[in-house]
């Protein structure tokens, strides 16, 4: 029966309609499902009618499109688990969609209808159809279909040019004896790439199109269902030869998707043929790996005091390249201190750099600017909460599901942990670190490659190690050597139960062992606790013999520095480098040096090497090409955190508030306004203004220091004891005044006169804090925090009224007993909608900047747009070339144009009617050099003799938006 169904014509020909008539039930059955969603609650009755004919349609193309699949499998002969599961989960789907159809009728017919059990199998059969979705695009374009394209899973197969050499030194072999076994075996496993990337996806334990798998010995021997496809030692009478060579087009040609084999491809496979196809016995490796061992390359007897110098001097030897002349001193402060720490230099510092004639003045900047270790901490917190996949806010945070990691990994940061000793405490986590190993409970169902012992498993391979375990998670891996087994096995080391396998998200009936990786490190036992074996594993990584380890950190830090790695892409560590013996050189002084990162830095920063001239490449695929050739560092953009902190150095700070605060520095003041109320209930403050009073006592008037910190949404007027101590029009502007003068002892009165704008009831508020230091050490602080009042003499609370009010107020006398409590909108501290504002605080860093740095702050639509991610997953490499998205956020987005429109007020405000200096002093800031005759002619041209507002807004906006503001040269 199946044989003739399989010949028979038409049934072949409505075979091969599945792919065509199964979008019709994915789309009729998906929008039945969606409409029912917009019925829930009893919503929308009027959309049931519409919902039964679509449902009716697709149920019915469901069974037709099922009844084509079987056809399909039969008459094409394709075979394999992922078949027999994707032709099970079609007819399940069609007859869950058939039981929907009838559930809907019977209820639609009840006199009291009920519809759960109805939207429960529609439910059911839309999860089936997913699936099921899934298998059959794996089987139509291979299982690594999507996940092929991402960075991590780019695997370069040996160019043709490599195999040439390899052929033409076979054919030398051949002309002196018959090719010896390990000949023979490096035959077989070129030939056995070629097959893993050019036919697996068609010809393996995932698809066995035409009964025909590649990925075994004893598979291709067996041949297909047409019979053998060759004759060892005989390729011309070869049936998989004769394919190969055919033409594109031709219905017979292999592989009939995707690009034909090369040239030198085919007479790999031919030669392998003529010398008997022999199959090697030892467990080789289809993909190239890396070399896991690390020793201390001997440094080259090379021109320069940096080894970085001596091996860089030797490559460009091999290339022929002659030693450019490094960049000047203005260009090259520019590029350290925004790869250093972040930052533009200051104008100062750039002027005394240029003017110092000492030889080793670069070798100099660069210690001073490691040594600025807060700047240099809140700069690289932004590369390792990507790599680390750690951030504020996010998906994992609705639900509780992702633990943040930021203020160990802060505190690492800012003394300089061992790398070590981080990754110890990554892998065997502490409680505040234990956030990257737990990964994200996602909400609902998850994939079983997406469980929180497999994130783990994924994470600490591709950051720690430069390695995808990704694929491997699913089945075996098409790109890597990596096995479902051992992507499980190392899952299971994190894991507090047993883990069964799971193939494609389907169950193998199988369970996990836990094993490392690399077993020659050594191995985990399985028997003991999680715990216990987090400390043998975190042992077994951070051995010096770990060469992966140490490879991938120095890797990352040169792709960093220099826009790419020695290795690219910097997760595919079994690539090959451009200088093998540079990037041994780097990890193993690493390990020499106690693990010191900055200590690495310092030699990539300090070298001639990072002193030439920028680069830019034609093309971004010559970013990762296997025929790259570093000439120098890459030009690069700007990341989104350099850029806003450059417009909050030259233009006006970007941020207030932040996400995670560094310092600690809490004033507990809570935001205080109006108390509004409507029908009983706590309302938003109506527009208008308001006065608040606050009266306390001072036990004397030795008074040593006395700050206030003040600030308003949207604005203020300050008074102490009747007189006016400043204003403020920005929430994000902290005011510090110093009071000390003006206090008395006994009793003092803060009087606040603030302004809500707008037309409509918005959120205000009033934040102060007032610290006193005493002659005799003690301390009293008074801050916007409080409440009810209390007995007449305790004036301890906040009071507040919408009364207009004459002179007066603002004193101490001023009779307020009128006055109604403040009410309270949340703490300085954790306030949502203010969030914690850096500023506010009485206890200033040194090394203060005096803005927010934007790694501090969450992922707003400015950074996104800018290129920051949402680091639900680890990310290793920022997409460097413009978009679209970033150009409207630059030239046309709101935010931008806020940050431009209180730039230009402050640049008017202090420079009013000086249009030559706005000019260069905005130069200065922004490029850190005067601007040249042709630049200030067109600059004062464009600002006019008394420039306005509008004026100065557009010269910055065309100052940041120059190639010199925005790249790194």
């Amino acid at each position: 029966m199946i044989e003739s169904v399989s010949s028979f014509w038409l049934w072949q020909f409505l075979g091969r309609l599945h792919p065509l008539i199964v979008h019709f039930p994915i789309g009729l059955l998906i929008a039945a499902f969606a409409l029912e969603m917009l019925t829930l609650g009893g919503r929308r009755p009027n959309l049931r009618e519409g919902i039964a004919w679509v449902l009716r349609m697709g149920a019915a193309s469901a069974v037709v499109a099922a009844g084509f699949g079987w056809l399909l499998a039969a008459t094409d002969g394709v075979v394999g688990e992922r078949v027999e599961y994707h032709q099970w989960l079609g007819v399940t789907t069609a007859v869950l969609a058939l039981g929907a159809v009838f559930l809907l009728e019977r209820a639609r017919r009840a006199d009291e209808p009920s519809l759960v059990a109805y939207r429960s199998v529609l439910g059911l059969s839309i999860a089936c159809l997913t699936v099921a979705g899934h298998l059959g695009a794996g089987l139509t374009h291979g299982s690594d279909y999507l996940t092929s394209t991402l960075p991590w899973n780019r695997v370069e197969q040996p160019s043709d040019e490599e195999m040439g050499v390899l052929l033409a030194e076979f054919a030398d072999l051949q002309q002196v004896s018959a090719l010896r076994e390990s000949d023979l075996n490096r035959l077989n496993i070129q030939v056995r790439r070629i097959f893993a990337h050019n036919c697996y996806k068609c010809h393996s334990s995932d698809k066995e199109e035409s009964e025909l798998r590649l990925d075994s010995k004893e598979a291709v021997m067996r041949g297909g269902e047409g019979g053998r496809i060759l004759i060892p030692g005989n390729a011309d009478e070869s049936e998989i030869v004769r394919r190969i060579n055919l033409p594109a087009g031709h219905e017979d040609v292999m592989p009939n998707e995707g690009d034909l084999l090369s040239r030198e491809q085919i007479a790999l496979i031919e030669l392998w043929i003529n010398e008997g196809a022999h199959w090697a016995d030892e467990d080789v490796q289809v993909f190239p790996e890396a070399p896991l061992e690390l020793t201390m390359p001997a440094v080259p007897d090379a021109p320069g005091d940096n080894p970085v110098d001596r091996y860089v001097h030797d490559y460009f030897a091999e290339q022929g390249i002659a030693w450019p002349e490094p960049v000047d001193d203005a260009t090259f402060i520019r590029r350290a201190s925004l790869d250093l720490v972040g930052l533009l230099p200051e104008p100062e510092a750039v002027e005394a750099f240029l003017e110092d004639g000492a030889p080793d003045k670069r070798d100099r900047l660069v210690d001073e600017l490691l040594a600025r270790d807060e700047a240099y901490a809140q700069h690289w917190l932004t590369f390792w909460n990507d790599l680390l996949r750690n951030d504020y806010t996010g998906t994992g945070y609705i639900t509780g599901g992702r633990e943040q990691i930021t203020g160990w990994l802060y505190r690492s940061l800012l003394t300089n942990a061992s790398y070590e000793s981080m990754v110890r405490t990554l892998v065997n986590p502490t409680d505040e670190s234990e956030g990257f190993i737990k990964g994200i409970e996602w909400r609902g169902a998850a994939n079983a490659s997406q469980t929180t012992e497999m994130q783990a498993a994924q994470n600490v391979s591709q950051v720690l190690l430069g390695l995808n375990l990704k694929c491997a998670s699913c089945h075996d891996s098409f790109v890597s050597n990596w096995t479902l087994d051992e992507a499980y096995g190392f899952a299971q080391i994190f894991a507090d139960s047993t883990l069964d396998i799971y193939r494609c998200d389907v169950p193998t009936g199988r369970t996990a062992e836990a094993s490392f990786l690399f077993p020659e490190l050594g191995q985990v036992d399985g028997n003991l606790p999680v715990d216990r074996r987090l400390e043998q594993l975190a042992d077994i990584m951070v051995k010096p013999e770990n060469g992966r380890l140490y490879r991938t950190i120095v890797n990352r830090f040169w792709a960093q520095m220099m826009g790419r790695g020695i290795v690219a892409p910097v997760d595919e560590m079994d690539n090959t480098p451009w200088s093998q013996e540079l990037l041994d050189w780097l990890a193993a002084d690493l390990i020499q040096n106690d693990y010191d990162l900055k200590h690495t830095l310092r030699h990539i920063a300090a070298s001639r090497t990072y002193g030439l001239p920028s680069v830019g490449l034609e093309s971004p695929d010559a970013l990762n090409a296997n025929e790259f050739t570093f000439e120098g560092p890459l030009r690069r953009r700007l990341t989104a955190e350099q850029f806003a902190d450059a417009l909050s150095q030259s233009v006006t700070p970007v941020y207030a508030s932040v996400a995670f605060d560094p310092y600690d520095r809490t004033v507990p003041a809570d935001w205080i306004w109006f108390p509004s109320r409507e029908n009983d209930r706590n309302t938003l403050p109506r527009p208008g203004t308001y006065r608040f009073r606050h009266a306390f006592s001072l036990p004397t008037s030795q008074i040593a220091s006395a700050e206030m910190l003040a600030t308003a949404d949207h604005s203020y007027r300050l008074y102490l004891n009747g007189r006016l101590v400043g204003k403020g029009s920005d929430w994000r502007d902290v005011g510090r005044y110093d009071v000390a003068q003006r206090l008395e002892a006994g009793p003092n009165v803060i009087a606040v006169e603030a302004e809500n704008e707008g037309t409509v009831p918005n959120p205000a508020g009033l934040l102060l804090s007032l610290k006193i230091r005493f002659e005799d050490g003690t301390e009293q602080v008074v801050t916007t925090f409080g409440g009810g009042r209390g007995a007449e003499e305790d004036r301890g609370e906040w009071l507040v009224t919408n009364a207009a009010l004459g002179e007066g107020w603002q004193t101490r006398d001023f009779d307020d007993r009128d006055w109604q409590p403040a009410r309270r909108f949340g703490s300085h501290a954790d306030n949502n909608y203010w969030g914690r504002l850096l500023a506010f605080t009485h206890d200033r860093s040194e090394e203060d900047v005096g803005f927010v740095r934007a790694a501090l702050v969450e992922r707003d639509e400015f950074l996104s747009a800018l290129g920051r991610p949402n680091r639900e997953n680890v990310s290793t490499d920022r997409d460097d070339e413009a978009t679209l998205l970033q150009a409207l956020a630059l030239t046309n987005g709101e935010f931008m144009s806020k940050i431009l429109t209180r730039g230009a007020a402050g640049w008017y405000e202090e420079h009013a009617g000086a249009p030559r200096a706005i000019v260069q002093n905005l130069y200065r800031e922004a490029f850190g050099r005067l601007p040249t005759e042709a630049e200030e002619a067109a600059a004062l041209d464009a600002l006019g003799s008394q420039p306005d507002r509008d004026a100065i807004e557009d010269l910055i906006w065309a100052v940041v938006l120059t190639p010199e503001y925005q790249l790194i040269y």
